[in-house]
């Protein structure tokens, strides 16, 4: 299913230098496309399983809370927590859900974010792969890609 979205909330994974716990920064994102592509594969032994994939476009136009700034994920692993929050990278083992956070905390644990898509009703994607596709082109196919599962 191909469908722009209102918006998906990409949560960045993070080690805490203080507890050395993982941690996640929610940021808002505003109009992106979303394509979720369901099917089922089938094992060697004949088992079944559902394959679901998801694909994420987040334009350059988009809007993206607090006019945050994208910074790759090598340069945003350097950054302490505050500094952070100022920006949002895309990398393997981020989290993904449509929606906007409502939430007021600006630092989850994976358990939390759980709870909440849960709560919600929504899929939690971990992204499996990204794509910075923002120089070729024109500004308006400019992109981040985000596929997950």
């Amino acid at each position: 299913m191909i469908t722009n979205v209102d918006a998906v909330i990409v949560f960045n994974g993070r080690t805490d230098k203080a507890t050395r716990r993982k941690i996640y920064i929610p940021t808002v994102i505003r109009g992106v496309s979303y394509v979720e592509g369901k099917g089922s594969k089938v094992a060697d032994n004949g088992v079944w399983s559902d394959d679901v994939q998801y694909k994420i476009r987040v334009p350059l136009i988009a809007v993206v809370q607090d006019n945050r700034k994208y910074m790759r994920d090598l340069n945003y692993a350097k950054l302490d927590n505050e500094e952070a929050a100022k920006y949002w990278t895309i990398q393997k083992g981020d989290l993904v859900v449509r929606g906007e956070y409502a939430g007021d905390n600006p630092l989850l644990g994976e358990d939390e974010i759980s709870a909440y898509a849960k709560e919600q009703g929504l899929d939690l994607i971990s992204v499996t792969e990204y794509a910075d596709d923002t120089s070729g082109g024109s500004l308006y196919t400019r992109h981040w890609r985000i596929g997950g599962k």
